[in-house]
């Protein structure tokens, strides 16, 4: 027969399975798997034939996510409140004497989330071992558990952005050319007309919204952006768009200086989207009676393009942080121009997906400056 094991071999062995439980949980995709894991690795450390993992709900009542052992009909009926009396419950629905039962506690953020509960062969000795086992293979899955629940909560918030944008598009799309159509009527009152022009401008604003919050879903669950590049001038699409916001904005100066040849192979309406988006920012963040100045300037390895405001400093805290979804730096001075927040962030993975970059010099009575190098050759299509 094999000799047993020495303790400090044992103790080796079990920081072995432990370190197994870990990698295990870190790969796990979803909840159920986690779920699994543990209930089935907790049997396995404490040698036991009986295991149950239970997590509050809604309510604050416990029910069992997973069991080991355990009959479905018994474990589907279980709720009970996380309170004195909960250790007798357990105690009957794993069979186990007082002696045989053990059971820790799930916590995250300082909240108990859960309970991991096991019945033992033998009653619990008199040293903690057992008990720092489950502990340790509590701690890890209350980890597990609470990435997985983050992951799974963004991607479902993410996929619901793609898919409410893009219903909302038709309709936007058909009052749009309603608007439009009803403005060239020439016999409109003046009055009518306005009106018209009210709701034309909010519902462009908010097909930009739309399209913002497709191309956030896309650089997120799409592996990003795609863009289609084919010969273009650069120094065009900068003026063009930068006319278009001036007549968006007349009580505002857009300035633009332009220098060397830039003619290459990049994607028109996405290069127009991030002109567009940093201008648009420049006009937000500035106040009125300020000029907001675009530079596009061509050499022989890039094509450079930057575009200055003279609005309140990005603290420098903050600049690493512009780039990044829902993130606002600065009070809007315009507040009325509000966006979804995700113009930059779509500016940076346009701007990737060309293979350039940006970045943002911000300081007091300076103003802030982004700059966006791209290279005169675009990166090979994805696949």
């Amino acid at each position: 027969m094999p000799s047993p094991l020495q303790p400090a071999e044992k103790r080796l062995q079990q920081f072995r399975k432990l370190t197994e439980v870990s990698r295990a949980l870190t790969y796990a995709v979803s909840l159920d798997e986690v779920l699994r894991i543990t209930v089935e690795r907790a049997a396995e450390l404490l040698e036991t034939d009986r295991a149950v993992l239970m997590l509050t709900n809604e309510q604050g009542l416990l029910s069992v996510r997973a069991s080991f052992g355990l009959a479905k009909a018994a474990t589907e009926r279980f709720r009970e409140p996380l309170d004195e009396t909960l250790i007798h419950r357990l105690q009957g629905l794993l069979e186990a004497s007082p002696q045989c039962f053990l059971g820790v506690p799930l916590v995250v953020g300082g909240q108990v989330t859960g309970i991991l509960a096991v019945s033992l062969a033998q009653p619990v000795t008199g040293n903690d071992e057992q008990e720092w086992l489950l502990s340790a293979l509590a701690d890890q899955a209350a980890v597990a558990l609470e990435k997985t629940r983050l992951d799974e909560t963004a991607e479902f918030r993410e996929r619901l952005i793609g898919i409410v944008s893009h219903d909302l598009r038709g309709p936007i799309s058909a009052i749009l050319l309603g608007a439009t159509t009803v403005l060239r009527r020439e016999e409109l009152k003046e009055r009518d007309a306005k009106t018209i022009m009210r709701i034309q401008s909010a519902a462009e604003r908010a097909s930009r919204m739309i399209r913002d919050l497709l191309d956030y879903t896309q650089a997120r669950l799409g592996g990003g952006i795609r863009v289609e590049s084919r010969p273009m001038d650069l120094h065009a699409v900068v003026r063009q768009v930068a006319e278009e916001m001036a007549m968006a904005h007349p009580g505002r100066h857009i300035e633009v200086s332009q220098g060397g040849d830039l003619h290459g192979n990049w994607d028109v309406d996405r290069l127009a989207q991030v002109v567009g988006n940093l201008i648009s920012n420049a006009l937000h963040y500035s106040p009125e009676g300020t000029p907001v100045r675009v530079e596009t300037l061509g050499t022989a390895q890039e094509a450079t393009l930057t575009i200055h405001n003279l609005g309140p400093p990005i603290p420098a805290q903050q600049q690493s942080k512009i780039f990044e979804p829902m993130h606002r730096a600065s009070a809007d001075v315009n507040p009325q121009n509000r966006s979804v927040g995700l113009g930059l962030y779509i500016v940076k993975h346009l701007v990737k997906a060309h293979g350039g970059t940006i970045e943002v010099k911000s300081l007091e009575n300076e103003g802030t400056t982004f700059t966006v190098r791209l290279p005169r050759q675009p990166p090979p299509p994805g696949p």
